[in-house]
């Protein structure tokens, strides 16, 4: 007994049919879906063309919310973590940079704006990976940038305040100078990589890659311009305010200046991380050792990296195709329907009864349907079944064979659903070429009779678009066969499935002088970027990483061990990210392959910093000279990019769609403790150890 009825409704799927074909997907989803409401003793599971499309889109809308919240906190962490502490309540209000930080935001997101704005003008759609990474992108640059300047500011007013020298609004120019001397570097390097970087990526052949890379590098540009001059005004206004004993938010309030307490982040850095971290040359070579051995390992997992997107992952919690999917995977014995579509190989029609080309498509040991039949009963491809469909085959064998399908009334046909009076059966004796045709083309138009009294094997249904024929009727420009996969459950099974029909098609293809075959399935095109897409990642992430190299060259004046130190961290970052998404279980797609260039960028953000600090340090000797660059660099670092980062990246836990799950809170929160760890403990000892 059967437990299961599975119904296919075939539509044509032409241009100028595809506004109804989706009016009607629509209007069939919405009726089935009422229907599952009503009915308790039946369950039903649906799907069609447009469903999965539709449903990432919902999963996409309702997790807005999620999303927006990730940033709003985020800038509120920015708001009040951005100034020092005081303990008293005028204190902190004074040494407080809510307001500047609102405006550093406010830069972010005009920087974010004006790269979507750019971008759509040039004609480039806007996708769910550009709304989700860039912003954290330019975030994380735009707040460290942020964090840098304004404590370099605080640091010199501290110095100021200790040296009892008069703090005034003559002095502001001062501050500021020696502040865009301090810092301005360091942000001309970070940010000159990552466009350089990114510009390159847009050179990639996959449209998603390309998207990312163009919109990365004009936001990069808008944040570097806006901080190198509104950020600017907005600093020297605070530093007026502060500078006259306003206090932030409530500017008609006033105290006195004051030295302002360390913030937790740069005591703990200053006090105790610097110094116990580069102690000596021993914990500096266990590190080193450590975070060598982590790369190595990591390396050795790459091969295991697996390769697609699971459907039911970019699916909301509450999608109807979760049951689809359950019921394809566990219920079905077949699979997604596939052609082989063929035409000559010089372009011309086809006479598909002429000796040889009848024989490469029917009767020959090699030909497309023979071959076809072979591999679909082959224990190696599992994932091909069925003996093939053709057309010709059916209508030769079947159609013209069986008395109660061919009847014409002289030149015309009459349909099998028609009344045939004054009809006869077709002749079939010393039929020629041209009759051949005749008949083929009533075969393929005959609708099928469902009564069961009279003919049931027309082709209509089945073979109305199996065929194009030329402009005489005589000849066919082109045509297809069908067959069937087998059930396809997983990423790795669709993308074997399609390798296999292109091996079909390749080997009828190396067997035939006439014919030119072509495989072809629904979901081909979808997987078809995963042919490149490992040699995609690997020459983007070279490109980028070699670009970084020689621009951080080129700033820090030639020193190759300072720009090599940036290129190993970054390198390290992106290797570590790899093998890290094989024990989460992170598969390799166009979204996690975006997440993996935006690694680099935040890798270089963080590494170029410290090792700028490192390379201008006054200091002598390595180890006092990597202590003094962790010292100037690591509170931005952590309290800055790190610590917003994590604030923001924790609320994606709890969206609905496991895409938001797995390729941003589980990939975003990795990114940000491998480039933390590699800025803050990696990158100081192999200074300290190795540096010059």
């Amino acid at each position: 007994e059967s437990t299961t009825l599975a119904v296919t409704f075939a539509l044509d799927g032409s241009e100028a049919k595809l506004e109804n074909i989706l009016k009607w997907e629509t209007a069939m989803k919405d009726y089935l879906l009422e229907q599952m409401g009503r009915r308790s003793d039946l369950k039903i599971a649906f799907s069609t063309d447009r469903a999965l499309e539709d449903e990432i889109d919902r999963a996409s809308h309702a997790d807005i919310f999620t999303i927006v919240l990730s940033y709003i906190l985020m800038f509120i962490y920015v708001g009040v973590t951005l100034g020092d502490i005081d303990c008293s309540f005028k204190g902190c209000l004074l040494n407080s940079k809510a307001l500047l930080g609102v405006g550093g935001v406010v830069i972010v997101l005009v920087s974010v704006i004006s790269a979507l704005g750019v971008t759509s003008y040039a004609g480039l759609p806007t996708t769910l990976i550009v709304v989700e990474v860039i912003p954290f992108l330019i975030l994380a640059v735009g707040v460290d940038n942020v964090y840098i300047m304004v404590q370099g500011i605080q640091r010199i007013i501290t110095e100021k305040i200790e040296r009892e020298e008069s703090l005034n609004t003559a002095a502001i120019r001062g501050i500021l100078s020696t502040m865009m001397r301090d810092t301005f570097p360091a942000m001309i390097l970070s940010s000159l990589c990552q466009m350089v970087a990114f510009a390159l990526g847009s050179l990639s052949f996959m449209p998603s890659v390309q998207n990312f890379a163009y919109n990365a590098t004009i936001a990069l540009l808008m944040n570097f311009l806006l901080q190198s001059t509104v950020f600017l005004i907005l600093i020297r206004l605070d530093l007026l305010r502060q500078l006259n004993g306003r206090l932030d938010i409530l500017c008609c309030i006033k105290a006195k200046i004051s030295k302002a307490d360390r913030g937790p982040t740069k005591w703990f850095i200053e006090e105790y991380w610097s110094k116990y971290l580069l102690l000596n040359k021993w914990i500096s070579a266990l590190i080193l050792i450590f975070f060598g051995c982590f790369t190595i390992a990591n390396v050795m997992l790459i091969p295991d990296l697996k390769l697609g997107l699971e459907p039911t992952m970019a699916l909301p919690s509450d999608s109807y195709l979760l049951d689809y999917y359950h019921i394809a995977y566990t219920d079905y014995r077949i699979g997604p329907g596939m052609s082989f579509v063929f035409k000559s190989r010089d372009g011309s029609p086809l006479d598909v009864y002429e000796e040889k080309t009848y024989g490469e498509l029917i009767s020959n040991e090699k030909s497309l349907l023979k071959t076809i039949g072979k591999y679909g009963e082959s224990a190696d491809f599992q994932y091909i079944t069925g003996k093939g469909g053709s057309f010709m085959k059916y209508f030769s064998d079947d159609w013209l064979k069986s008395e109660p399908c061919c009847w014409n009334n002289g030149n015309d046909f009459c349909p099998s659903i028609d009344d045939r009076k004054g009809c006869s059966v077709c002749p079939q004796e010393d039929m020629t070429s041209d009759t051949k045709y005749k008949y083929l083309q009533w075969f393929i138009s005959d609708v099928p009779r469902t009564d069961g009294s009279g003919c049931s094997k027309g082709g209509a249904v089945s073979y109305s678009n199996s065929a194009k024929f030329s402009s005489s009727n005589r000849s066919v420009i082109s045509g297809r066969f069908t067959s069937n996969h087998g059930v396809l459950s997983t990423s790795h099974a669709f993308i074997t499935a399609r390798q296999q029909a292109l091996l079909i098609a390749d080997e009828v293809n190396s067997n035939s002088k006439i014919i030119q075959v072509y495989a072809y399935s629904s979901f081909y095109p979808y997987y078809e970027q995963y042919d490149t897409i490992v040699r995609e990642c690997a020459v983007n992430l070279v490109v980028t990483i070699i670009a970084t190299f020689i621009v951080a060259l080129l700033l820090l004046g030639f020193q190759i061990h300072a720009a090599l130190c940036v290129m190993l961290s970054v390198t390290m970052c992106a290797v570590d990210m790899i093998g890290s998404m094989v024990y989460l279980d992170i598969p390799l797609n166009a979204i996690s392959l975006v997440n993996l260039l935006l690694s680099v960028g935040i890798a270089v953000e963080f590494s170029a910093n410290i090792v700028q600090a490192f390379t201008t340090s006054k200091e002598v000797g390595r180890a006092n000279k990597a202590r003094h660059a962790l010292r100037k660099t690591g509170p931005a670092i952590v309290s800055g990019i790190a610590m917003t980062n994590f604030v923001g990246v924790i609320v994606l836990a709890a969206a609905k769609s496991q895409l938001f799950v797995v390729f941003y809170f589980r990939m975003f929160f990795t990114i940000n403790v491998l480039c933390v760890a590699h800025t803050i403990i990696f990158l100081p000892a192999f200074l300290a150890f190795l540096g010059d």
